[in-house]
């Protein structure tokens, strides 16, 4: 009788995932066909920190640089030079995955004609994909292009090199996760790892993490249980952690309980979208939260504090601050 039970139940699980799969197909596994490009064509390689000479320029203890959360192919070459002139001392720029509506050519074009000609074409770059830049699939596939126009840095696990890895200056440490790409279970343990040891390596400076999907999301119905399921202790160790993919703003703060053998500072969540696309933010309490409107963040780095302020992609207005003191 039992084992009729426990048959019963896997049937109906096995029925139960076809019925949703057929469902979702097109949305889950198939790559909508993009529009054919019909302007002039650019091929160019991003500057990364790959490059010695980059690293070597900007191993400073003070630093101020931007973070781009999702584009989804909607922002313009004047919007570019909108933040160029609004902070004009910035030494890189970061971005969150999902620039890039879909994973073609014509999506490409677009990105590069977006930053020609603007501060953004020359200055350093620390990116990382998202799941639009990824060819959806049973097993996705990163678009075969990406790695040529960001040429990342090959230090991080051996199955993510060039698209997870981290960045040294003398104040902080930077880290870029390619959440995406973690199918297996091995995937996430492996980036774990990785990340867990690093971060204990950095001793006194500051840890920044990059993702794309966030440990906790701020949407409703875009949970990712084994984002959390994985990261969430490790993240524990970090000063802060941006993300991207739910499109909106929200920031909150981890406080975590202390022990005689080891004590733990808070760690600052930051979800962030500076597309046209955007979510309602979820029924929780968080620091501070928006969403219908694009933002972006601006970070000032020096030995002893990190300040983060937020603003309004458009018009500039001052969103949200906070400061880490170390």
């Amino acid at each position: 009788m039992q084992r009729k039970i426990k048959l019963i139940i896997l049937v109906s699980l096995l029925v139960g995932g076809a019925i949703v799969c057929a469902i979702r197909w097109k949305a889950w596994f198939v790559t909508p066909p993009a529009p054919i490009w019909e302007g002039d064509t650019i091929n160019v390689s991003f500057n990364t920190f790959a490059n010695d000479s980059i690293l070597s320029s900007l191993q400073k203890e003070n630093l101020d640089f931007l973070i781009l959360g999702d584009i989804h192919s909607s922002m313009t070459s004047d919007d570019f030079n909108t933040l160029a002139k609004r902070h004009p001392n910035i030494q890189f720029w970061a971005q969150l995955g999902d620039w890039m509506e879909r994973p073609s050519f014509y999506h490409e074009q677009l990105m590069y004609h977006s930053v020609s000609g603007t501060l953004f074409e020359t200055l350093p770059i620390v990116a990382i994909p998202g799941n639009h830049e990824y060819e959806k699939g049973i097993i996705k596939q990163l678009y075969d292009n990406w790695k040529h126009i960001f040429p990342n840095p090959h230090n991080g696990p051996r199955r993510f090199l060039g698209t997870t890895y981290m960045v040294d200056f003398p104040s902080f440490r930077l880290f870029a996760i390619d959440t995406d790409g973690l199918q297996l279970f091995s995937d996430y343990t492996q980036v774990n790892f990785w990340l867990k040891k690093s971060i204990r390596e950095t001793k006194s400076k500051f840890t920044i993490v990059l993702m794309h999907h966030p440990i906790s999301s701020t949407a409703e119905g875009r949970m990712n249980p084994m984002m959390w399921l994985t990261f969430n202790g490790t993240l524990s160790e970090a000063d802060v952690v941006f993300s991207g993919h739910d499109h909106n703003y929200a920031r909150w703060e981890e406080k975590y309980e202390n022990s005689f053998w080891n004590k733990k500072n808070s760690t600052v969540f930051v979800t962030t979208n500076a597309s046209n696309k955007n979510y309602p933010v979820k029924d929780k309490e968080f620091d501070c939260s928006l969403s219908q409107i694009p933002v972006y963040e601006y970070l000032s780095v020096t030995k002893d504090k990190i300040s983060i302020k937020t603003y309004e992609l458009k018009t500039g207005k001052l969103v949200d601050e906070v400061t880490i003191k170390k």
